[in-house]
């Protein structure tokens, strides 16, 4: 499903729906990508939507998570924060997803997300539960 995600074959139905990018690449524990957003899904004054930046959050903790699980795990977010540092207005949008740490119940991811020009604009942190048996994976039904 990573890798679906990664080349283009699969993408999440939400985020198809929201118009959120696909993930460029990932490792255990750790997801990344860039996002030329649309402007028309800005504020007024030209700046990104944070709703926008709070759905690709949990997106990305949600993917980051996936990393870590076994073929019997599945997950969901029960908790997420997300601070803004400074407004969007344009280029390219760098995020990252990485696990913190990974205990056989809970997870905690932290997203960065870095304008064009390297300034980190936003974080979110993410609490995820593990849950057991394959009928909760969590991204679809990708076996």
């Amino acid at each position: 499903m990573l890798d679906g995600t990664v080349n283009g074959s699969f993408q999440h139905p939400a985020l198809r729906r929201l118009a959120l990018p696909n993930f460029s690449g990932w490792e255990s524990g750790r997801v990344w990508g860039d996002w030329d957003f649309d402007p028309e899904i800005c504020n007024p004054d030209r700046t990104l939507f944070g709703g926008y930046l709070a759905a690709l959050a949990d997106a990305t903790a949600g993917h980051a998570m996936a990393t870590t699980l076994g073929n019997e795990e599945g997950f969901a977010t029960a908790d997420l924060h997300i601070s803004y540092h400074r407004p969007v207005r344009g280029g390219r949008l760098r995020f990252e997803g990485v696990v913190l740490s990974r205990g056989r119940q809970i997870g905690h991811v932290e997203v960065q997300f870095t304008s064009h020009d390297g300034d980190l604009v936003a974080t979110a942190h993410a609490t995820e539960v593990v849950t057991a048996g394959p009928r909760r994976r969590g991204l679809g039904d990708q076996q």
